[in-house]
C-alpha cells in the first residue's frame, strides 16, 4: 500500500460480536483504532447488515456487551441521517429513500417504522421496502404491498 490509511471499516457481526458476547480483544482493539484515529485523522466506520434492529438498539446492545464511549463513541447524530460510527443497512435504506425521493410500503419490524424510519413519508407508496420481519412477512402483507 502506498500512502497513509484513510479509512478503517469494520463489520460488526462475527467481528466484534457473535450473538451477545464480545469476541475476546475486540473492545481493547476498538479503544486502540479510536486512539490512532485521535492522532492521525482516520474515518472510522462500524458496519452491519442487520434489517431487524434500530440504530439506538444496536448501540444498546454494543453497550451492554461492554463497548463503552471509548470504544464506540457515539456522535451528536446518531439518528440515521448524521455522522455515526455506525452504518447499518436500515441508515443506508433511509438514505436512498430521501435521496430518491421514494415513499415505500414497509414490511419492516414496527420499532424500525418508530425510529429510523421516522419521517419517512409512506402515504401513497411509489416502491415495496422489505426487511427481516416475520411479523410481517406473510402473504396478506405481500399481496397488499404488490398491488
Amino acid at each position: 500500500m502506498s500512502g497513509p490509511i484513510r479509512a478503517a471499516l469494520v463489520d460488526i457481526s462475527g467481528t466484534l460480536h457473535v450473538g451477545h458476547h464480545a469476541i475476546p480483544g475486540a473492545i481493547a482493539a476498538c479503544q486502540k483504532l479510536f486512539q490512532y484515529q485521535r492522532n492521525h485523522n482516520l474515518k472510522v466506520l462500524f458496519l452491519t447488515n442487520t434489517s431487524k434492529m434500530s440504530l439506538k438498539s444496536l448501540l444498546q446492545q454494543l453497550r451492554d456487551m461492554g463497548f463503552e464511549e471509548s470504544a464506540i463513541p457515539v456522535t451528536n447524530k446518531d439518528d440515521g441521517d448524521g455522522d455515526s460510527v455506525i452504518m447499518t443497512s436500515v441508515g443506508a435504506t433511509r438514505r436512498y429513500l430521501i435521496q430518491n425521493d421514494l415513499r415505500p410500503y414497509c414490511l419492516v419490524e414496527d420499532e424500525l417504522l418508530k425510529t429510523d424510519f421516522n419521517g419517512i413519508v409512506q402515504d401513497d407508496p411509489n416502491c415495496v421496502l422489505v426487511g427481516l420481519a416475520p411479523s410481517k412477512f406473510h402473504y396478506d402483507k405481500l399481496n397488499e404491498a404488490f398491488r
